[in-house]
């Protein structure tokens, strides 16, 4: 009798499932990691010592994201590089 080369449509949903899990997992770390990467920025920026409600910091923070998504927006003052 010859090997089964194929797999069942159960063994087949076993193995999407795992993979479903592991990808759960690693998203599960990189937002850990990203939260962990702001909460650090927001510690050493001094932030959280502000004496400010969350809704004022959360408007602060997207005005803040908001100028760096905007290409249009001014840039500082650092001159361009001459060649």
């Amino acid at each position: 009798m010859a090997p089964r080369t194929a797999k069942t449509a159960s063994e087949q949903i076993d193995d999407i499932e795992a993979q479903i899990a592991k990808l759960q997992q690693r998203k599960k770390e990189v937002l850990k990691k990203q939260s962990e990467r702001v909460a650090k920025l927001v510690m050493e920026s001094g932030l959280a010592d502000l004496d400010i409600d969350e809704a004022g910091l959360s408007k602060a923070l997207k005005d803040v994201a908001a100028r760096f998504q905007n290409p249009a927006a001014p840039q500082t003052d650092t001159p361009a590089p001459q060649n």
